[in-house]
């Protein structure tokens, strides 16, 4: 466990120094059989409380050229508490799907005004889209003979026509008015 303190206290010191720390330095740290996926997240809790960045190896070259702050936690390392790391679990952990969720979890969510804007900008967008469709003369005789089979029965209404349920149309309606539609 001596060992394991050491491999630890040397690996924050180094990614205070950089400011961050690449995955493939901390699975290099990580014994083979002594890490379960507890341990693993907080041993990912704590590199973020010291302020350490988990990257990738792609992105040292951008980090590298731009100079990092001291940290003021540069003393930190002594009172780490590392009781969270035993030798005696038995399983190995390479995980990169834990580390990508945890990075996701810090991503902010869209609020509830983003999510309307966003919302009414596609239902504008997907309205464009079906018009400039129509304007197309095959896909418009394609839609033509389509209607034509779900009006005869050959396909069923259900799977084959979306109702807009904006507009209050209902099958039976739509069925009504789809033998004068398909003449004009």
């Amino acid at each position: 466990m001596e060992k394991l303190d050491e491999g630890l206290k040397a690996l924050l010191e180094q990614g205070k120094e950089k400011g961050y720390l690449t995955f493939t330095q901390v699975n290099d740290y990580l014994p083979d059989d002594a890490v379960n996926p507890e341990k693993l997240d907080q041993l990912i809790l704590m590199l973020e409380e010291q302020g350490i960045e988990l990257i990738d190896e792609d992105d040292v070259a951008d980090r590298e050229g731009s100079p990092v702050a001291a940290s003021a936690e540069a003393d930190a390392g002594a009172d780490l508490d590392l009781s969270f790391i035993d030798e005696d679990d038995g399983r190995r952990i390479d995980d990169p799907v834990r580390m990508y969720l945890t990075q996701m979890g810090n991503i902010p969510l869209l609020t509830r005004n983003e999510e309307i804007a966003l919302a009414k900008k596609i239902e504008v967008t997907r309205k464009r889209f079906r018009r400039k469709v129509l304007e197309c003369d095959g896909a418009l005789r394609q839609v033509v003979e389509t209607l034509k089979r779900v009006h005869s029965g050959e396909l069923p209404f259900d799977r084959t026509v979306k109702v807009s349920l904006t507009e209050n149309l209902e099958k039976d309606k739509i069925l009504q008015r789809m033998p004068h539609n398909l003449r004009t």
